[in-house]
């Protein structure tokens, strides 16, 4: 009986084949380790310039469920396997690692085969729960003779069951794989350093040139020498935490090279939109614009000599965050019938309910129903919402992700998304008219999202480019693109019936273009300040010593037997010159805009410096002046009184001239303003009214009509004249010399950024509570399962002497975490909290207890006086006790360096705690600033501890500072806290 028989040649063109791209056949494998309940789906590229790495080589891989020898056999070489087609779900349980059954992404049974188009020769590695593991290899390229059938060739694989012989079986695997090549399997290939052709299998002889090729390609891989540690150890052991599977690709395609250069500033034009085609189409593998996304990570490290680069970072993708940032947005569902509801934002007018149906036959449509969410960010950051930062960062994530999207169950259909996939055709209407049409593809971010339940009739075509143009994708592609053009019509476009958009336009142009002003003229003021505090320093040093100089001049004048008025005179005149400088060389915190960290310090040097000189450094030097002035007749005093007289004047002159030059050359540019403004658009409005009204021939009802169109036309342009003018003219009136309007702007503008920042600090503590919580509930129940196991499992130990060492070390560790868990357990009561009497000899011994593992260990001495040990505090536990813990704490960390380690605790002026320690003394700068949210000078310090124990102080009515610059306090000379139970003004809350 006649019977099919397939060629090598086929599984080539089903496999590799198959598939259109690099991403595609990435995706593809990914897609398999999902369907095999793998988390991480991880690509590797292992560059020539990387430890001994002697050719580049590429691994992709998955956690999954990994296979068998038997697996391997029965499903992974068998092509069309249906497993997947079937639909069904799994049952839950070792099969689907215990995780909750997934819905198969592939389909056709031959996605597998897509690690063909990464290259040759490849080894798969895969590790099944219970299963040793097993190493197959090939090369790809032996499928590309069409002389061989199926049955001719022999794919190599072996169990590893001991890592340290992989290299050995490595070898085996190419030695059996090259006898695919021979005639004669026990005679060598090679005849004097060349392939003999007289041992090459007939199948070859008319490719001579391929067999050797790959015979070569296999004979010339050579394993770095970290390999065997990190790629086959891990997946050897017998745990049932390992599985998973590898392919490992010798010679990676040409095109995973190029993403090597990805980060490369100097990239070739031609690889830049290659490498950025790629990174597009692997990022936003599942759907991360939802917030319930599937938790699988993805990532494709590029590994060279200066490190590892993740080319697809979550980071430089869309989140559902982003959609609360677009400017417009589109939110909603279409049913089978093919109707949209949902919802419209234009600009901030969030509450536009919509609905739409394209102009079709009733009944259900073939594509079925699915769910849309698109944003669109304007091309002009004049008519964005967005500030020019935030406009930047999206231009640029838009240029290199911008699209819609499809997803399928959570995972993505490829190609769309990519920029240059405009499957519904927005640039080509756009291209005729861009006011009408409105949507472009490069400006949106979002996604359709589908199912298989639902949209059966939306399928693949064979090479995942898409799906088949079949009925229900013409007619899933004709809605949409009706749906966006009458959303243009109704919304978006320049004549839409709805006026939503141009409404808020005008407001948004006006803002975007003050904030544009209040940028430029910030970041000129911020350019001077810098400016300033760079030259000042230099400035001041060179005038003070110039200064210096001539009081000492002045001293030798004073010295000599014969007193020369002339020169004492011109002398101090050059002394009151240098005053004058170096007042000029004031420099005080801008009002406008807030500081770095850097220029604070630099100001706080310099100002200290300067008002040194100013308060400290002049007043010493006055009684050389005083003693020069004494020795000068009346006459010589009264020219010098003349004589500042005059030099003040001037200055005092000066001053107001130039401010009156700049408010003449502002007043210059708003007249400037004011008649282009009459002459451009209100004498050019009237004229070409007039003219169009203005009748042709002398008639009594024409004239009489005109007159009337004429006091309307009047009327209309003085109403908007007055509303034009009479802002500028009342901002005039209300100018006030009392008030600084720069500072008063500048006042609010920093206190509006304190309070925003405050506010976003305040919700992180508040995530951070909650989670905190969270844990304090879970860890209840878990330390009491825990506690009954240590007490159950010694049961079952064997009676030797190391095991009971080691269950008594895990019982003592075990009950040293209970005692902090019970010590710590006041610091979270904060419901129903009551007042109590808390004294200071409490507090000690609850420190001592806390502490004691460290104090012991360091060797730290914690003491408290007499005062402070009989003191009692009428407060809650659960605030007072958590603000000694956190002093305390960061006083264990300075105190290391310590050779003296010292606390005290004290009590004064009846109100006071002070709690001193001997370690680093805090410098007068950051005497306030170690007490602002994530502020820490430890390295790793989170910058939490010192805020919330104030703030939460501060809610009782207490107050904590830092006073280490207060001697008749800090008595050690290190940090002096003190908490102040009864500051002034304080407002004590119930």
């Amino acid at each position: 009986m006649p019977q099919f028989r397939a060629k090598a040649r086929a599984i080539d063109l089903l496999g590799k084949g198959q598939i259109s791209d690099l991403p595609t056949a990435i995706s593809e494998l990914w897609k398999n380790g999902y369907d095999a309940y793998g988390d991480n789906l991880e690509a590797y590229l292992y560059m020539d310039s990387y430890v001994d790495v002697n050719h580049p080589f590429f691994v992709i891989s998955d956690d999954g469920k990994g296979m068998s020898r038997q697996d391997i056999l029965e499903k992974w070489i068998v092509l069309g396997t249906d497993s997947k087609t079937r639909c069904e779900l799994d049952v839950e349980g070792e099969d689907t690692l215990w995780k909750k059954p997934r819905i198969k992404m592939g389909e056709k049974g031959i996605g597998r085969l897509s690690v063909a188009y990464l290259g040759s020769p490849m080894l798969m590695l895969t590790k099944k729960i219970g299963s040793p593991l097993q190493a197959l290899f090939i090369d790809w390229r032996i499928l590309e003779n069409y002389n061989l059938y199926i049955e001719n060739i022999n794919i190599p694989l072996l169990s590893i069951t001991e890592p340290n012989n992989f290299v050995d079986i490595f070898d085996s695997l190419k030695k059996e794989f090259i006898d695919n090549f021979k005639k004669d399997k026990n005679k060598p290939i090679y005849l004097e350093r060349h392939i003999s052709e007289s041992n090459l299998a007939d199948e070859w002889y008319e490719q001579y040139t391929l067999a050797i090729q790959i015979i070569k390609s296999v004979e010339n891989i050579k394993l770095p020498s970290f390999f065997t540690q990190e790629m086959i150890v891990p997946l050897c052991s017998t745990s049932t935490d390992i599985h998973g599977t590898k392919f490992v690709i010798f010679e990676p395609d040409e095109q995973l090279i190029i993403l090597s250069q990805s980060y490369q500033k100097d990239i070739n034009t031609d690889y830049e939109d290659s490498v950025n085609e790629i990174r597009s189409s692997l990022n936003g593998l599942f759907n991360v614009f939802k917030k319930e996304n599937i938790a699988v990570a993805t990532k494709f490290i590029v590994v060279t000599n200066e490190g590892e680069r993740d080319l697809i970072s979550s980071r430089e993708f869309f989140s559902y965050h982003d959609f609360i940032n677009c400017d417009h947005l589109i939110d909603g569902r279409f049913d089978d019938s093919g109707q949209f509801s949902g919802k419209i934002r234009v600009y901030k007018k969030d509450d536009i309910n919509h609905t739409f149906r394209n102009s079709r036959k009733p009944g259900n449509t073939a594509y079925g129903a699915f769910n849309l969410k698109v944003g669109v960010i304007v091309g002009n950051q004049n008519e964005s919402m967005l500030n020019e930062e935030q406009f930047r960062a999206y231009d640029e994530k838009l240029k290199l992700f911008g699209g819609l999207y499809i997803y399928r169950d959570g995972f993505r259909v490829l190609p769309y998304g990519r920029t240059e996939t405009d499957f519904l055709r927005f640039e080509n209407r756009r291209s005729k008219h861009a006011g009408s049409y409105f949507f472009s593809h490069r400006r949106m971010l979002g996604y359709i999202e589908i199912s298989r339940t639902n949209n059966k009739k939306l399928v693949d075509k064979a090479g995942r480019e898409g799906f088949i143009n079949n009925v229900a994708y013409k007619e899933f592609k004709a809605d949409l693109e009706a749906f966006f053009i009458d959303l243009a019509k109704k919304f978006f476009g320049t004549d839409a019936e709805f006026n939503y958009k141009e409404n808020q336009k005008s407001d948004i142009e006006k803002a975007s273009k003050s904030a544009k002003e209040e940028h430029e003229k910030e970041k000129a003021l911020r350019k001077e300040f810098a400016k300033k505090l760079k030259e000042y320093p230099e400035l001041l040093d060179a005038t003070i010593h110039n200064y210096q100089k001539l009081i000492d001049e002045l001293k030798m004048k004073q010295q000599d037997s014969v007193l020369l008025y002339e020169d004492i005179d011109f002398i101090l005149k050059q002394i009151e010159e240098c005053k004058l400088k170096i007042r000029k060389l004031s420099l005080d915190k801008p009002v406008r805009f807030s500081l770095t960290e850097n220029q604070k310090k630099s100001l706080y040097t310099y100002q200290e410096k300067f008002h040194s000189f100013t308060e400290k450094g002049i007043s010493e030097s006055q009684s050389v002046i005083n003693n020069a002035r004494t020795k000068m007749e009346d006459f010589e005093l009264f020219k010098e009184l003349e004589a500042k007289y005059h030099q003040y004047r001037v200055h005092i002159s000066n001053i107001f001239d130039e401010a009156i030059s700049s408010l003449s050359l502002s007043v210059n540019k708003l007249k400037e303003k004011i008649s282009e403004e009459k002459s451009s658009v209100f004498l050019k409005e009237i004229d070409e009214k007039y003219t169009s009204i203005k009748p042709r021939n002398i008639n009594r009802l024409d004239i009489l009509s005109g007159l009337t169109l004429l006091d309307n036309i009047y009327q209309d342009l003085i109403d908007k004249a007055h509303k034009r003018i009479s802002p500028f003219l009342q901002h005039l009136d209300r100018i006030s010399l009392d008030v600084d309007e720069e500072a008063l702007t500048g006042y609010y503008k920093i206190r509006y950024e304190e309070i925003e920042k405050r506010w976003t600090q305040t919700k992180e503590l508040a995530q951070m509570g909650i989670a905190i919580e969270i844990i304090d509930h879970q860890f209840n129940a878990l330390y009491s399962q825990v506690a009954y196991a240590i007490m159950q499992i010694k049961n079952y130990l064997p009676n030797d002497e190391k095991t009971l060492r080691h269950y008594q070390s895990l019982k003592t560790s075990f009950e040293h975490l209970e005692d902090k868990y019970k010590l710590m357990s006041p610091l979270y009561r904060t419901t129903g909290k009551i007042r109590k009497n808390i004294s200071g000899k409490f507090i000690k011994e609850y420190l001592c207890s806390f502490f004691y593992r460290q104090f012991d260990e360091l060797s730290i001495v914690l003491q408290s006086t007499f005062e402070f040990d009989n003191a009692s505090f009428t407060t809650y536990e659960s605030i007072l006790l958590p603000a000694f813990v956190n002093i305390i704490h960061n006083a264990i960390y300075w105190l290391k360096s310590s050779e003296n380690k010292q606390i005290v605790l004290d009590f004064v002026e009846g109100t006071k705690i002070l709690i001193i320690n001997s370690g680093k003394p805090i410098d007068d700068f950051y005497l306030e600033d170690i007490f602002k949210l994530f502020y820490s000078q430890k390295p790793n310090g989170r910058g939490i501890g010192l805020y919330i124990a104030k703030e939460t102080l501060m809610e009782v009515g207490y107050d904590l500072f830092a006073a280490s610059n207060k001697s008749d306090y800090n008595r050690l000379q290190g940090a002096c806290f003190v908490i102040d139970t009864m500051p002034r003004n304080s407002l004590k809350k119930e």
